[in-house]
């Protein structure tokens, strides 16, 4: 099992390597965390972590979850957060067997749906997930919350914040009154 985690962790930290800064940013795992929260995530009921071996090698990886895909849904997903293949070991099928893992974990949990993510200057994973059939569900963005801050408001808090509250929590204007209906008239 240590073994086999510290072959993911290798794998993962690749990612570290790919997109731009704001995707880098948010990036799941830090230097010297990964086997906690690989271990932690391997507990959950809810997740799977698959992997690809050749021979006895670990040349690929996907996290699979069960959610719901929104806050306000009853409905369940199986949610691939990361999938990664070893770059020498791309375009062999590896990314296909890890999707067909998805797609046996989502039956034996009859769930309907899988749902990806990928990083939108991975064009070659996005490409890869069309082919598969995958369509935009929805655009996700990020911002710290410094820039948040400083584009909301002059500062926290502050006078700019307390006008468009004020705006936002009066009552709106009763609806004009129609006359009545309005009937065509031929001339």
């Amino acid at each position: 099992m240590e073994d086999d985690l510290a072959a993911l962790v290798n794998l993962a930290g690749e990612l570290s390597e790919l997109g731009g800064r704001a995707e880098r940013a948010v990036n799941p795992l830090g230097a010297g965390e990964g086997p906690e929260r690989l271990l932690a995530v391997l507990s959950e009921p809810n997740c799977r972590v698959v992997v690809a071996l050749e021979g006895e090698v670990p040349v690929g990886f996907a996290l699979l979850k069960i959610h719901a895909p929104d806050p306000l849904s009853d409905a369940q997903i199986v949610d691939v957060t990361h999938l990664f293949v070893d770059r020498a070991r791309r375009h062999r099928g590896v990314g296909h067997a890890l999707m067909a893992a998805a797609a046996d974990f989502a039956g034996e949990r009859r769930v309907d749906h899988v749902a990806v993510s990928a990083y939108p200057s991975l064009r070659d994973t996005i490409r890869f997930f069309a082919r598969l059939g995958f369509a935009p569900m929805t655009v996700r963005r990020v911002a710290p919350v410094s820039v948040l801050r400083r584009r909301v408001s002059v500062e926290p808090g502050g006078q700019a914040a307390r006008r468009r509250r004020a705006r936002l929590l009066r009552p709106a204007p009763p609806a004009p009154k129609h006359p009545g209906p309005v009937e065509a008239v031929d001339q």
